[in-house]
């Protein structure tokens, strides 16, 4: 024993039972002679199968064990040196734990002898301290150690794993961000993952977002598929292109256990060319986690720039594109303070062309030949920028189709989808503001909850003008939404079988006061109160076949056209007959007709909207 000594110490490893060798705070141990000593491991002795001496130092070049004195006072026991002998016990209660003999002026002690006496716990009796765990429900370690050095004069070391708390209690291990960058430059490290299938398919047929991210720039490539076995075709391409255009070579993927990544078609390509395939833990994606939370940010974006003009959801993959066209030119990189666009291209972006995904905008009609008074342009709304050329992605609503085109104009202050006027309550507004508010051809049912009203839904307002599509009747939908199941409407339609339960009636004979409007002159309702207008049943049409009204609804030809319409919505099933809720509005239709023509200019059928 050693009063001078700051902490128990030996120098033979082989009298540990526990060792570590994580000893950086400890610096070398200084001895009499001012020699010095370096630790090199920290541990713990077991004296028998009961008893053990904790927090005992490994130090070379030690001749003795030495126990400290000023460490057993610390732990509640007093030493009490006699003239031959030494006896430590606890300065609570008194009781004797162990002795010593004096041998030439030094005090020893043999634990292996009987007259050690070992009454109690030397240090830290294991075994009483993990009892006290299991007593105390199984309590955290660290609160333990405090309840048993305060009140119970027990140190409690965690020397081993308790089964019970395991089962209870796992979970899974941290990941530290990192402070320090793992590659020196672009393409050295790839990650990689796949994020699908999403809810709607995209207008270009695709469910699934494959993305790409440089570890050393964080620049984002997001490619989208039809289905998961693409990957590897996608991927040996992207290789080919990234080599040629930054004149260097992938060196490792990095990517999850997912079978589109790991196959036989990607292990084939990244041997024959040399690139290195790392893999995360399987069900870790924190290991992969640059790239999961890249999937996660374009993803958050493409879900606001779709609500703020309400485009349809079957653009989201136009959306996360364009999203991941400006993260790349926007946030800058944690360590590097420079933005992916910079650190990959060597030049800082311009954003300068940027405008309002969504918003409203006017396309330069080019390759049409336009008459001196036709429009110059169509309406669209625009999708993104074009990463082969210096142009716009646009959604033309002319022809239902995305085009590339650097001649546009936007309207940012409009989305792509125009306002809708709710139906009111015209009875309560005067009649000029009631018009201002109603849609051309609003028709308002007689109020009558005892009937049940069949209304059909109103088409639009405005009918194609280009003579190819003159036969395509688009619903009064939001414009920029493609309807790719869509049917022409004008296909013949045999006799049809109406069935029993859609009690509609039809009729030739429409009294000719209940028509407003005369295609001479317009449609005129200043001259009309309010009720006898509600109680119209159509309205005269500015693209009317050129004929009147009278004739219209005296011929076959029109009156056969417009059953053969009504007959489409019965054997197709377009709508179902409800009962009006009480209090409710009905909204009403309106009917136009117009005439196809052959190439020679012709009149081949009456079509009756």
């Amino acid at each position: 024993m050693d009063s001078g000594c700051t902490q128990h110490m030996t120098g033979d490893s082989r009298m540990f039972t526990s060792l570590s060798e994580n000893v950086e705070d400890y610096d070398k141990i200084t001895f009499g002679d001012n020699s010095k000593g370096k630790v090199e491991g920290l541990g713990k002795i077991e004296i028998s199968s009961e008893y053990s001496i904790s927090n005992v130092l490994l130090v070379d070049s030690l001749n003795f064990n030495l126990l400290s004195v000023g460490q057993l006072c610390d732990l509640g026991f007093q030493c009490l040196f006699k003239p031959n002998e030494v006896i430590v016990s606890k300065i609570d209660c008194g009781e004797e734990v162990f002795k010593g003999f004096r041998h030439n002026n030094l005090y020893l002690v043999d634990f292996n002898s009987k007259k050690a006496n070992l009454q109690a716990c030397l240090f830290s009796k294991n075994s009483m301290g993990w009892l006290w765990h299991r007593r105390l429900a199984h309590v955290g370690m660290s609160t333990l150690k405090k309840v048993m050095k305060k009140d119970l004069d027990i140190t409690f070391e965690k020397d081993k794993l308790c089964s019970a708390c395991q089962a209870g209690k796992q979970v899974a291990n941290t990941h530290p961000s990192k402070t320090f960058m793992s590659t020196s430059r672009p393409l050295e490290l790839l990650h990689m993952d796949l994020f699908g299938p999403t809810t709607y398919t995209s207008i270009g047929g695709n469910n699934y977002g494959f993305v790409i991210v440089d570890d050393f720039s964080r620049y984002t490539w997001v490619y989208f598929l039809e289905d998961k076995t693409k990957v590897a075709h996608i991927f040996s391409k992207f290789a080919k292109r990234a080599k040629n255009k930054f004149n260097t070579s992938i060196v490792k993927i990095r990517s999850d256990n997912g079978r589109e990544f790991d196959n036989t078609n990607i292990e084939e390509y990244c041997d024959e060319v040399g690139i290195k395939h790392e893999f995360s833990a399987t069900y870790t994606p924190q290991q992969n986690g640059i790239v999961e939370r890249k999937n996660r940010t374009p993803i958050t974006l493409a879900r606001s720039m779709l609500d703020e003009y309400g485009t349809s959801e079957k653009f989201w993959a136009e959306a996360i594109n364009t999203a991941c066209y400006a993260s790349n030119r926007l946030y800058p990189h944690c360590l590097l303070h420079k933005t992916p666009y910079e650190l990959l291209n060597g030049r800082k972006p311009n954003i300068s062309y940027f405008q309002v995904f969504g918003c409203k905008c006017y396309i330069c009609k080019k390759r049409q030949h336009l008459g001196k008074f036709q429009r110059r342009c169509d309406i669209g709304f625009l999708l993104g920028y074009s990463s082969k050329s210096k142009a716009y992605h646009v959604f033309n609503d002319a022809t239902d189709m995305v085009e590339e085109t650097y001649d546009v104009e936007f309207d940012e202050s409009n989305g792509s989808q125009g306002a809708h006027v709710d139906v009111v309550d015209i009875d309560e507004e005067p009649l000029v503001e009631a018009m201002k508010n109603m849609p051309i051809g609003y028709i308002k049912p007689k109020e009558d909850d005892d009937e049940v009203q069949i209304v059909n839904e109103p088409s639009s307002s405005m009918a194609p003008q280009d003579g190819s599509e003159q036969d395509k009747l688009l619903p009064n939908e939001d414009v920029h939404q493609v309807d790719e199941q869509a049917q022409d409407v004008s296909t013949p339609v045999g006799t049809p079988q109406m069935a029993t339960q859609r009690r509609s009636q039809l009729t030739s004979g429409h009294p000719k006061e209940l028509i407003i409007g005369s295609p001479t002159r317009g449609v005129t309702t200043r001259s009309r109160n309010i009720g006898a207008f509600c109680q119209a049943y159509s309205f005269v049409s500015s693209i009317e076949p050129t004929t009147t009204i009278d004739e219209a609804l005296s011929g076959s030809n029109w009156i056969n056209a417009m059953h053969e319409e009504l007959n489409n919505f019965t054997t197709n099933e377009v709508w179902t007959l409800e009962a009006k809720p009480k209090g409710a509005r009905v909204t009403g239709t309106k009917w136009v007709f117009r005439n196809k023509h052959d190439d020679e200019g012709n009149i081949v059928r009456n079509l009756a909207r």
